[in-house]
C-alpha cells in the first residue's frame, strides 16, 4: 500500500472514530435511554392514556407488562410520624429483581420520641400477563410495630421478615398532600409489614416506602 493510501486510510478511521465517539455521548446524556435500549416515557404517555386514568393503566400494564420501569425513591411515609424524603434511581426490568436499603430516623409527632427504622427491601417484577398483582416485595424490617397479645397492645423494636407481598400502586394527584413531597404522578408503596410471630394480630405497620413511576419501556 502507498503512503498517500496509507494516509487516506488514517485519516478515515481517525473520522469514523470521532463520529462514533460523538453519537455515543449523545446517548448517555439522554436520560430516558435505558441499558437494554430505548426511550422511557411516561406511563400514561406510554399506554396512550390521558393523565390521571388510572385503572386504565392499571388494566393495560396488566394485558400488555412493560418491559422495565424507572423509580425514583421519594418519601418514607408512616401515619402520626415524620414523613422522611428519600432519593435515588433504580431500574426494575420484567423477570428481575432489585435491592433497596432503608434507613430513616423519624419522629413521633406526639411524643417527639425519634427513632430509627431500616428496611432490606427486594422489589421483585415476577407477575405474568393477565395477572393481578405484577410486583411483589420481600422486606425485613426492623421497627416498632404494635402487637396485639391477648387484647393489650404491645409497642416495641424487633425485626419482622415478611415476603411476597404485593406492591401497592396509586396515582398521587395535585390536590395529594403527597404530592408536594415527590410530585404528580404515578407511585409505588412498600408496605413495611410487621410479622405478628407468636401474636394475636399486627395492628397496624412499620410505615411505607413511597417510590415515583419516573418512565416506563413497553
Amino acid at each position: 500500500m502507498s503512503k498517500s493510501k496509507r494516509i487516506t486510510k488514517n485519516i478515515l478511521y481517525l473520522f469514523l472514530t470521532i463520529l462514533m465517539a460523538v453519537a455515543l455521548t449523545g446517548c448517555n446524556e439522554d436520560n430516558t435511554e435505558t441499558k437494554g435500549g430505548g426511550a422511557m416515557e411516561n406511563p400514561y404517555v406510554a399506554y396512550g392514556l390521558e393523565k390521571g386514568d388510572f385503572f386504565d393503566l392499571l388494566e393495560a400494564m396488566r394485558e400488555k407488562p412493560p418491559k422495565a420501569l424507572l423509580l425514583q425513591s421519594a418519601f418514607y411515609y408512616r401515619a402520626y410520624y415524620e414523613t422522611v424524603p428519600q432519593n435515588g434511581e433504580i431500574l426494575l426490568e420484567k423477570g428481575k429483581n432489585v435491592n433497596i436499603a432503608l434507613d430513616v430516623d423519624t419522629v413521633h409527632e406526639s411524643s417527639g420520641v425519634e427513632v430509627n427504622i431500616k428496611s432490606d427491601i427486594t422489589i421483585k417484577y415476577d407477575g405474568k400477563k393477565g395477572d393481578d398483582d405484577l410486583f411483589h416485595a420481600d422486606t425485613n424490617t426492623y421497627g416498632n410495630p404494635t402487637l396485639v397479645f391477648n387484647g393489650l397492645y404491645v409497642t416495641e423494636f424487633g425485626y419482622h421478615d415478611v415476603k411476597d407481598k404485593p406492591i401497592r400502586i396509586k396515582h398521587i394527584g395535585e390536590e395529594d398532600s403527597l404530592s408536594k413531597l415527590g410530585g404528580e404522578g404515578l407511585y409505588f408503596y412498600v408496605v413495611l409489614h410487621p410479622d405478628k410471630g407468636d401474636a394475636d394480630k399486627g395492628d397496624g405497620n412499620i410505615g411505607f416506602l413511597y417510590l415515583r413511576v419516573a418512565g416506563v419501556k413497553r
